[in-house]
């Protein structure tokens, strides 16, 4: 393919077998290398392994990592799944991505046997099979361009109005309201406590924060400790610097730097104002499905009145 593919900004789910791996460790830089490839077409890539298995899992309930994932998988606007190794949860998730048209795109070795029932699932769109690296960085990038490139004005697959507006009413309430002890396991995972910790906490309860936007900060941003605390006290709910320099226990001209960390990591300037701040939220860290709507209404999905 020539030159850079481009698609429409959105989240790709990168699948793959995770646990009771010989070579855990390797298969993790392999899915680094497909959430590169993904990138460079203009997409952001959720990993599970980032969030939701191993070390970052070690204090999720198994209910918790189904529900992650699940919002992720049902919010993607393409998944890319590896097939060389048998596994449940790469099946689960494209069967997923089947109910929810989300397109697949399948990555494996020439030299492996891929399920036929895999094969036949109807979200599987294309099939990159590949001898090196460089190959499947080709192959990939042009198999995502292929599915713009059938979409109405080169975009990814758009899916219904009301297909959309049932997973927003489906799942708001449960992406904004998070279980407990999921809190409490992203909050051990951003290595947070204490008195910024108990904010944040109260702010999930009263639905002043999304749940599903702490996972995104803890798990696809992965904030971790003060630049967790200090960005979601000042730029989510807007409190004093001084508050909470004193509640995470830094001078202020520290929590002002933690600040410029925190919001380069996200993608904010380090100096953003009130009025970018407010837009990276609404249309960033909020929940998934609400994530969804904002896209298909907002870039496409319907027609200026």
């Amino acid at each position: 393919m020539d030159g850079e593919t481009t698609v429409r900004t959105g989240e790709a789910y990168v699948s793959g077998a995770l646990g009771a791996l010989d070579d855990g460790a390797r298969m993790r830089l392999f899915y680094e290398l497909l959430a590169e490839v993904v990138e460079s077409v203009g997409l952001r890539a959720y990993l599970p392994h980032r969030v939701s298995d191993g070390v970052p899992a070690a204090h999720l309930e198994p209910r918790a990592v189904y529900d992650i994932d699940r919002a992720h998988v049902t919010a993607a606007r393409v998944m890319v799944a590896y097939a060389g190794i048998p596994s449940f949860s790469v099946g689960i998730e494209v069967e997923l991505a089947r109910e929810h048209a989300v397109p697949v795109v399948l990555v494996v070795e020439r030299e492996r046997t891929v399920s036929l029932l895999l094969l036949g699932n109807p979200a599987v769109v294309d099939v990159v099979r590949f001898a090196d690296l460089d190959g499947l960085r080709r192959g990939l990038a042009a198999a995502l361009g292929r599915i713009a490139d059938a979409a109405p004005g080169g975009a990814l697959p758009e899916v219904s109005d009301d297909v959309v507006v049932q997973r927003f009413l489906a799942s708001l309430e449960q992406a904004r309201h998070l279980p407990d002890g999921e809190i409490a396991a992203l909050l051990r995972i951003g290595e947070l406590d204490g008195e910024a910790a108990s904010t944040i906490r109260d702010a999930v309860a009263t639905g002043r924060l999304f749940g599903a936007g702490l996972r995104d900060l803890v798990g696809r941003y992965a904030l971790r400790g003060a630049d967790l605390g200090v960005f979601v006290l000042r730029d989510v709910l807007e409190r004093p610097l001084a508050d909470i320099a004193r509640a995470i226990g830094l001078d202020p001209r520290a929590t002002r730097r933690r600040l410029e960390s925190a919001r380069s990591r996200v993608g904010l300037a380090a100096d953003a104002q009130g009025a970018d701040v407010a837009q990276w939220l609404v249309t960033e860290l909020i929940a998934p499905p609400t994530r969804a709507l904002q896209l298909h209404l907002f870039s496409g999905g319907h027609d200026a009145a």
